[in-house]
């Protein structure tokens, strides 16, 4: 990669806090520095920091868009994309998870081919990020950790429907019910616990590409960044075989007009 590109890469993605500690990766790089720094030193932060990161700043910034929607892509037996709205709950190193029926056409498409992308646009911050790789089901353990952390009423609309999940929610939402409560509470009385649906469960995607897309202004051109996953070496093995650092991420930047 060349310094420009490099520089490029910094000042596109140090704006949102992301890339740590990139400036000293790439003066490593463009001035090849006699003295090798010290391993942490010259670590910069994965794309799914990057995209934790942008993430919290559109929760902070724009919670309208609700920005953890996404649209998904999948593909249909015929071989044709299919697109949904799809919201995601958990991002970490492993992946991003996200929840649904399990005799649903999406996770029949899952099943039949893993390949699946999201794409997130989050306009009033004029940013997008589309990330691809391969989603597989998650274990009933883990949905069911996950549908113990959901609110009551967002329980009662997986196992019972939105209709009958906001006449719960008026039921318990009166006066009187709210007085009753206080008094189960008051004498260790917890409501009954709603039992997840045999049917429901989760799915984790192994990411295989980010891609960061940003706006400057109205008049400016796109900038993206993208990662992709290096597949020909085995992870940590690229560290002294090429200037990549320990992560097993090839990353480039373009600007669109």
């Amino acid at each position: 990669m060349s310094s420009v590109l490099v520089q490029k890469v910094w000042s596109t993605l140090w704006s949102a806090g992301s890339i740590s500690r990139f400036r000293l990766h790439v003066s490593h790089v463009s001035h090849q520095v006699n003295h090798v720094a010290s391993e942490e030193q010259r670590i910069y932060d994965e794309p799914y920091v990057i995209f934790q990161n942008w993430l919290i700043a559109a929760q902070r910034e724009a919670p309208q868009v609700r920005p953890r929607l996404a649209c998904m892509a999948t593909v249909d037996k015929s071989g044709e994309p299919v697109t949904r709205l799809t919201s995601i709950e958990e991002v970490s190193a492993n992946g991003i998870t996200f929840f649904t029926t399990l005799g649903s056409r999406q996770a029949g498409e899952i099943s039949a081919n893993p390949h699946v992308s999201l794409h997130f646009n989050w306009a009033p911050l004029m940013r997008s990020v589309r990330i691809a790789g391969s989603a597989h089901q998650l274990t009933e353990e883990q949905a069911l950790d996950q549908f113990r952390r959901y609110p009551r009423h967002v329980q009662m609309c997986i196992t019972h429907g939105p209709r009958y999940a906001a006449a719960d929610w008026q039921s318990r939402s009166g006066l009187f019910a709210r007085i009753v409560q206080r008094l189960n509470t008051w004498l260790g009385k917890h409501p009954e616990e709603i039992q997840m649906p045999p049917n429901w469960g989760g799915y984790l995607l192994t990411p295989s590409l980010f891609e960061f897309g940003m706006l400057s202004g109205q008049k400016a051109g796109r900038t993206r960044v993208r990662f992709r996953r290096c597949l020909e070496m085995p992870r940590g093995t690229r560290v002294g075989n090429i200037q990549a650092e320990r992560q097993d991420w090839v990353y480039d930047s373009c600007e669109e007009n």
